[in-house]
């Protein structure tokens, strides 16, 4: 089976509007879904959703079945570590903000280990997030790795500080904000939320403040497609699907909140596709004008790109998109922001420039040579540009 209609397979089987059929796959098709579904993390929900598929190949089955069982020890060390980063901030005098994972796994879906989170993420404001974060060093925190610029640096151009590794072995990310300032990608960036979020936040039953449930679709919708291009996979759509089940939504509240901070094609986008693949979702799309069918499809291969090439493909995306200053940017590490600005990365991390940039080009050229590769770069420069038109 080709590629892509093997990733069409799996974009069906991460659905729940029809029985996906699996007797036809070969032995190197199983392989190559099952990876497939591992890079995305998305086997223990396969396992919820299929395990009593009458076609379920037994490599499948035991699997998936294992990802779920080991997501779900997964999950209870990940929850233990949340509400320990949670206390000792607390206790310190900061109002820190649980995002996406830490509350779907908990409130939108029927197991912990259905929705796995590669980190804790937790919401501060810019004053704060520094002090926060050395807080957390004082009490066994480590980084990771060097980071490329200094605390403050990042304050200005990223969303958060280095990831941090707790005592417990679970990563950490402080954020300052919800998503990238404006400048920073290959269009433009919704309008920044962050107070007006951590202001309306609500404490659940865990004790812990997490957004509101409008405020938790938006930002999964604009860090999907607006911050990443939809590289973080076919989760979204059941992130999204589970949220809805458990939670209402006023939608002409919603539309109008999304046209004035400038994500509602962002949201048009992910929520047809929700439509598209998960069945029983209710939503009211008051006059939302339909995506196109060309962009719906291309924004379906999207979730399944290829993630070992595409730092590859977002290097011809901008190229595509920003000319000879994006290709500019992109070999000097340089950071840059709406109304002028740049921050250079320290390349003394990555072994001096000249060592970093040389690996990066043989590897980018390396990729460039395939033609997949070229055209997941050109797929996300034209989503890119889509998101920047005011009409269709």
């Amino acid at each position: 089976m080709k590629p892509a209609a093997l990733r069409r397979r799996l974009l069906d089987l991460i659905g729940t509007r029809r029985l996906t059929e699996l007797a036809d796959l070969s032995d190197a098709d199983i392989t190559a879904l099952n990876d497939l579904a591992f890079q995305h993390r998305l086997q223990p929900l396969l396992h919820h959703q299929h395990r009593a598929h009458p076609d379920l190949p037994v490599v499948l089955a035991r699997s998936w079945n294992s990802a779920f069982r080991y997501q779900a020890l997964l999950a209870l060390g990940q929850r233990t570590e949340l509400e320990r980063t949670f206390g000792l901030l607390r206790m310190a005098g900061f109002a820190p903000l649980a995002l996406k994972g830490a509350w779907l796994s908990r409130y939108a879906y029927p197991h912990a280990a259905l929705r796995p989170m590669r980190d804790i993420d937790l919401l501060l404001d810019s004053e704060s997030v520094i002090p926060a974060f050395a807080r957390l060093e004082a009490n066994g925190y480590h980084l990771i790795e060097p980071p490329e610029l200094p605390l403050a640096a990042l304050v200005r151009t990223d969303k958060h500080l280095p990831p941090l590794l707790s005592p417990g072995g679970v990563v950490v990310e402080l954020h300052h904000r919800l998503w990238e300032p404006n400048g920073r990608l290959d269009h433009a960036s919704p309008a920044m939320i962050d107070a007006a979020v951590r202001a309306a936040a609500v404490t659940e039953a865990d004790g812990l403040d997490y957004p509101t449930p409008l405020d938790m679709l938006a930002h999964l919708i604009v860090h999907a497609v607006y911050g990443h291009r939809l590289d973080c996979g076919p989760l979204l759509l059941a992130d999204v699907d589970c949220l809805l089940q458990v939670r209402s939504i006023s939608w002409p509240t919603f539309w109008s909140r999304a046209r004035t901070e400038g994500w509602d094609r962002g949201a048009r986008l992910v929520l047809a596709l929700v439509e598209r693949y998960r069945a029983g979702v209710r939503i009211d799309w008051v006059d939302e004008a339909p995506v196109p069918l060309a962009q719906l499809d291309g924004a379906a291969d999207l979730l399944l790109q290829d993630l070992d090439r595409r730092q590859s493909a977002g290097v011809l995306a901008s190229v595509r998109r920003r000319g000879w200053q994006g290709l500019f940017d992109r070999i000097t590490g340089r950071r840059r922001l709406a109304g002028g600005g740049t921050v250079k990365r320290d390349m003394e991390v990555a072994g001096g420039f000249a060592t970093w940039a040389n690996a990066r080009w043989r590897r980018t050229a390396g990729d460039l040579a395939h033609g997949a590769t070229r055209q997941q770069g050109m797929a996300l420069a034209q989503l890119s540009a889509w998101l920047d038109k005011t009409c269709d």
